[in-house]
């Protein structure tokens, strides 16, 4: 049956919103990632998605500044050798006079410091453009806050992971982590924003396998990483903006509080092998 739009009633119309269903002209709909949507609920759903900030003339401040802890850190190592057995994640190990070392022995800041600390300065470099490619175009869309809780969760999910699947004496180093994401973070904004986020797939898509085709990469963390950056991502910038703060929070904390009680776990595990 033909029916009418439901702005224009003196015009007859096949087609209709994909998102409510009403009927409307090609005058009234809008390309949408998924078929046409009409504009009452185009308005609707820029109304519930949280304002960004515009790209032009902002600052980047927090990539710049996690950047620049990143190359502190690894000028550090090259001035301190024992800076990497302090900060490096490690489950845990024994240093060459008995003494432990490790989370297992109560050093959990390493889930943290892992990321301040790399495996030689091509590991840097990479990791640094790849900061600074996501970071500043990212943190100019969603804001510092948010940038910063993102980076901050994906790097203690990458580092659990890591220490959940990793040999627990081995040591990992990198914001890789982090990084993956924000990779992550990237994805869920694009499609909350209705844009095409095929180039991020491929993105994660060739660094994902990069992790599993070269040696000594540690793609658990990679991998723990973008899951924690997307669900904290999504749990972020859903919904209405400036509504639901509380409901944001309490979904980061549980998000990390799971990998709390996982690495929980494990650490009994390993100081059960430790003899403690």
């Amino acid at each position: 049956m033909i029916q009418s739009c439901v702005v224009h009633a003196d015009r007859e119309t096949y087609l209709s919103c994909t998102r409510c269903g009403r009927p409307a002209c090609a005058d009234c709909l809008i390309p949408a990632s998924v078929g046409f949507h009409c504009r009452e609920c185009v308005a609707i759903a820029s109304a519930q998605t949280p304002r960004v900030r515009a790209a032009r003339g902002y600052t980047p401040l927090l990539t710049f500044i996690f950047i620049g802890i990143s190359v502190l850190g690894y000028l550090l190592q090259q001035v301190d050798s024992t800076i990497f057995n302090k900060l490096a994640l490690v489950g845990y190990a024994q240093y060459s006079d008995g003494t432990w070392l490790g989370v297992a022995n109560g050093e959990w800041y390493r889930l943290a410091t892992v990321a301040l600390l790399h495996g030689g300065i091509l590991h840097l470099l990479f990791n640094m453009y790849a900061l600074w490619a996501i970071g500043t175009s990212l943190e100019s869309v969603i804001g510092r806050w948010r940038f910063g809780a993102i980076y901050v969760v994906s790097l203690l999910g990458g580092s659990s992971a890591s220490l959940l699947f990793n040999a627990s004496n081995i040591p990992a180093v990198g914001a890789s982590g982090a990084i993956f994401g924000l990779f992550g973070a990237a994805v869920i904004v694009n499609r909350q924003g209705g844009r095409n986020a095929a180039s991020m797939y491929s993105v994660i898509a060739i660094n994902v396998a990069m992790g599993f085709l070269i040696p000594n990469v540690d793609w658990h963390a990679h991998l723990g990483g973008l899951i924690f950056g997307a669900v904290s991502t999504a749990l972020l910038v859903a919904g209405p903006a400036r509504k639901w703060l509380g409901g944001r929070i309490a979904g980061i904390s549980l998000l990390l509080l799971v990998a709390f009680f996982l690495d929980s776990q494990r650490v009994t595990e390993l100081q059960l092998l430790m003899g403690q």
